[in-house]
């Protein structure tokens, strides 16, 4: 009888489209261990043998979690590394070109990671290259809570915008909030960003909402060369691998989504 971490491994493999002796033969498994795995006959295999598995079959985070997880073992969340970023930007390049409206992703230590055309719209003549380099290298997040950024300088009702953020950050980081470089992360956000610091403080001891609720966060910009823009955020974390998400920004009234959809004909 399979174990839950059997069956998880299992469909895991399915997934991938992988043979059982082919992972056995890429992970250096003696043949036919991993039927005994995946059907409960070896209920606990060593964390390194299941990492040679995961290995093979190129799971990404949230499968490595779940699968560790199932069978006792804890996993550790780190910041992406330059080829989880590459990976990040291949398997979103699709679903960003193909949104008429601004779009982007970000990791869980809130650099851009890709965008697509009219997220590059939103920002006009403020999308250098160097604007876009801080937001990769640095954090997209800072550029809300400093009023000459690029995002900063565009906010019409920062006392409306400013604390929603904090509120959905707030959610966000229940993946990552045991981690050290994730609560050092925050703290510099405190430290260096005067504005982040005191809409945190604001919301800090709010009863937490009953749902994530993310799509309601509103986004009012001051769009130089357009006027004011307003935009309905949702945030989603890939399924394989949570610590990215894909932001949207979902046209909120018919003068946003006429921008939109200019922008998006311009494009072709």
């Amino acid at each position: 009888m399979s174990t839950p971490g059997g069956g998880r491994l299992r469909a895991l493999r399915e997934q991938a489209g992988k043979t059982q002796l082919w992972v056995e033969l890429e992970a250096e498994l003696g043949t036919g261990y991993l039927q005994r795995v995946e059907s409960g006959r070896v209920a606990q295999p060593s964390r390194a043998t299941l990492e040679r598995i995961l290995n093979a079959l190129d799971a990404r985070y949230s499968e490595r979690r779940d699968v560790m997880e199932t069978f006792g073992y804890t996993v550790t969340a780190t910041p992406p590394d330059a080829a989880d970023a590459t990976w990040a930007r291949e398997v979103s390049a699709r679903e960003l070109h193909e949104v008429a409206f601004p779009a982007f992703v970000l990791d869980c230590t809130h650099r851009l990671i890709a965008w697509n055309a009219p997220f590059l719209h939103l920002l006009g003549d403020q999308a250098s290259a160097a604007s876009l380099r801080r937001m990769q290298t640095e954090s997209f997040l800072a550029s809300w809570f400093e009023p000459g950024s690029p995002f900063g300088s565009m906010v019409a009702e920062p006392e409306v915008l400013l604390p929603a953020l904090i509120r959905a950050l707030r959610y966000e980081r229940q993946l990552f909030h045991n981690e050290p470089w994730y609560a050092e992360l925050l703290d510099n956000f405190k430290r260096d960003l005067p504005l982040f610091r005191h809409y945190w403080e604001t919301v800090e001891y709010e009863t937490p909402p009953a749902s994530a609720a993310r799509a309601v966060v509103p986004v009012r910009l001051i769009v130089p060369g357009v006027g004011r823009l307003e935009f309905r955020l949702s945030s989603e974390h890939f399924t394989r691998d949570a610590r990215f998400r894909l932001v949207y920004y979902f046209p909120a009234n018919p003068a946003t989504m006429q921008h939109c959809a200019a922008w998006a004909a311009g494009d072709g």
